[in-house]
């Protein structure tokens, strides 16, 4: 009975299946006389897992003139199928996830083992036609919102328009209903510029960027479920109008390259494409005459064509032509053609023999390279000394005819009344004492040192911004007090000095003393530096830099203005000596008996004549009106200890000056503490 229902449903489809549920058959593809076969459609069916889709049957799309209703109407059915291999399975509808309505097939959530082909049955007694239809369901790439083996792809030139509309959500639209559509990019929503519009059904993009490509996913609110699709923009550059242009050999150039009998060669051959819209591969080959490769003889073949770079569609590529062996008979000439849609341009090459030089040429050339070596070598090694000698012997004088009065402006402290009397460390006694020391009395420069040579006044700024203004060189010795105290500070707010630093119209010579990145303020001084123009950078490496033979001193003569040698005379003479090593000086507190004719301190002394008036104004001082104290004290200390702070700084109280004058004499010169302003440090 059951062998007898299954050949009355092959003959009259429909008229057993409602009887029996249960009853399944199985036909072979065209086992059914007469039952047209549109094999696979090209439409093909895409979405995520947990999406909902529809399938069309396509027989009422693109093979038979008719809808459903009117095929309905004529007494024909549609069954569907699921292919499995080259058998076909009628469907069984549960009517909550897989569903028939009308032409369609529903997938209400699509799971992954759904994926297959699916073929609608159109037929009736004496009629029958089929086409199958592909459906892909494929999960979501990880930490994505869409697959990348499931992307529409567009393409849009840089800087002209591009519309992007939500593809193939026709099926999921209510009529007359605006959809609710959200757009991200690379799944997130994002801030888009001024100029985009991003709407419900599209994103408009008047002038595309070169960051405008990417994933842009549309989402569609279906149900309970979503609706996605994925567009990859891809952004190339202008379509090209020209035809691809060959980088070598030169194009209209004679090319000559000199090859050696029995040698490999090969002779590369580079080209440029602009983006000409199509995605074949170049076009690009090697032609010897009127010969392609493929006729020349075996040892002679191209290469794959290789990509070098490629941008926005564009592409460098090259294609050698490879030699395994030259011959005699391979010395001619060799074109390189490139071409596109557009046109075609090409390079030629012409191989010519190379005569190999004689050994004694080779030798010498040898030679020279290994001596030039050697000089480069020492000339590294002993620049300095190098430069010295040559300024010493052939240099010119740069001090001639430049109005200046100084060599050089030595700056490096502010008498602080927290640094009063207190021993001097290495730092301070190259500051103090070592450096004007040598450079005055050992090599003849003329220094301006403010402590010695710039008396303190109302004034005191604008002298000290014209002695610079009349100085060669500025030295800053960075001492940690000099550091901390922001000594240079001065050259930043005064007008004048900080436009010579900027401008350049003085060379800075900074001399900077070990471990001053602890200090604070120099963060300040890296800064300082890349304010200064011309600055030269010295590192002073502690007492064994004090060593006449140091590379400290040879940096320090390279730095200063090159001047002639003066003649001298008996007096100075019998002074000049060697550079003396302050290393092996008398410690501090000790004998200055043999060590007062190799150093000498460059401050002077100065004289203090007060008048009976002021014991009241200075309690500290003495009673005595004439009073004389020495800036180098018996322990090698700046003995400031007995003059007020606010003499040394040019500063006078207010409240206590009030009808009262006090008179100074800072060597043999008299000022009035009418003079002194209490804004002058």
């Amino acid at each position: 009975m059951k062998m007898f229902c299954i050949v009355f449903l092959l003959l009259t489809p429909g008229v057993c299946e409602d009887d029996d549920d249960d009853v399944k058959y199985i036909s072979k593809r065209n086992s059914v006389d007469g039952c047209i076969d549109w094999s696979v459609d090209l439409k093909e069916y895409h979405v995520l897992a947990g999406e909902p889709v529809r399938v069309k049957c396509a027989l009422f799309y693109s093979y038979i003139r008719t809808n459903y209703s009117a095929a309905a109407n004529t007494k024909l059915r549609l069954i569907w199928y699921k292919n499995k291999g080259d058998a076909e399975e009628p469907i069984i509808f549960s009517g909550h996830r897989l569903s028939k309505e009308d032409d369609s097939l529903w997938f209400r959530s699509a799971e992954l083992e759904d994926n297959g082909f699916y073929t609608c049955v159109l037929r009736n007694s004496t009629y029958c036609m089929k086409v199958s239809m592909s459906v892909t369901i494929e999960a979501s790439d990880e930490g994505k919102c869409f697959s990348s083996k499931m992307r529409y792809m567009e393409k849009a030139e840089i800087t002209h328009g591009k519309m992007m509309s939500c593809p193939d959500i026709e099926d999921y639209l209510a009529p007359y209903k605006q959809p609710q559509m959200n757009w991200y990019k690379e799944c997130e929503q994002i801030e888009w510029r001024k100029s985009i519009v991003a709407n419900s059904t599209h994103v408009w993009i008047p002038e595309v960027e070169e960051g405008d490509g990417g994933n842009y996913t549309c989402e569609l609110q279906y149900g309970s479920r979503l609706v996605r699709r994925t567009l990859l923009l891809k952004v190339t550059a202008l379509q090209t109008t020209h035809p691809p242009r060959v980088l070598f050999p030169p194009e209209k150039q004679d090319t000559v390259t000199e090859v050696i009998a029995g040698m490999p060669l090969s002779l590369d051959c580079k080209a440029f494409f602009g983006y000409s819209g199509e995605n074949k591969q170049p076009i690009v080959y090697w032609m010897k005459g009127e010969k392609f490769v493929e006729e020349l003889a075996g040892h002679i073949k191209e290469s794959e064509v290789r990509i070098l770079k490629e941008h926005l569609g564009e592409r460098e590529v090259q294609l050698s032509l490879i030699f395994d062996a030259v011959e005699e008979a391979d010395l001619d000439n060799y074109t390189c053609y490139v071409e596109n849609h557009i046109g075609r341009r090409s390079g030629s090459v012409f191989l010519r023999k190379k005569y190999m030089y004689r050994l004694e040429l080779a030798g010498g050339l040898g030679i020279i390279l290994l001596l030039l070596g050697v000089l480069t070598a020492f000339y590294k090694c002993y620049n300095l000394e190098i430069v010295l000698c040559y300024r010493r012997h052939f240099g010119s004088d740069e001090t001639e005819d430049d109005n200046k009065e100084y060599d050089a402006y030595l700056y490096y402290t502010k008498v602080d009344f927290n640094s009063l009397c207190r021993m001097n460390d290495d730092e301070e006694t190259l500051a103090l004492e070592i450096l004007p020391d040598v450079l005055e009395n050992q090599y003849g420069y003329k220094l301006f040192i403010p402590d010695r040579d710039l008396i303190p006044s109302s004034t005191y700024v604008e002298d000290l911004a014209r002695s610079v203004d009349q100085s060669r060189r500025l030295i800053l010795v960075l001492t940690p007090d000099f550091v901390a105290k922001r000594g240079w500070s001065v050259f930043l707010i005064e007008t004048r000095l900080h436009s010579m630093l900027v401008t350049g119209e003085i060379k800075v010579i900074m001399i900077e003393c070990v471990d001053l990145k602890n200090v604070i303020n120099y963060q300040e001084v890296e800064l300082l530096k890349q304010t200064i123009k011309a600055l030269s950078v010295i590192k002073w490496k502690g007492p064994k830099s004090n060593k006449p033979t140091s590379k400290f001193w040879k940096q320090m003569l390279y730095e200063m203005p090159a001047k002639q040698k003066e003649i001298l005379s008996k007096d100075q003479v019998a002074l000049a000596t060697e550079i003396p090593d302050y290393n092996q000086l008398v410690p501090v507190g000790g004998s200055h008996a043999s060590t007062g004719a190799q150093m000498r301190h460059f401050c002077h002394s100065y004289d203090f004549q007060l008048q009976p008036q002021s014991s009241i104004l200075l309690p500290l001082l003495s009673s005595s009106s004439n009073m004389r104290f020495s800036t180098l004290g018996p322990g090698r200390c700046h003995d400031y200890c007995n003059i007020p702070m606010t003499l040394l700084n040019g500063e006078v109280s207010q409240t206590s000056t009030r009808g009262k004058k006090l008179d100074l004499n800072f060597s043999s010169t008299r000022l009035s503490t009418r003079e002194l302003r209490s804004d002058i440090w």
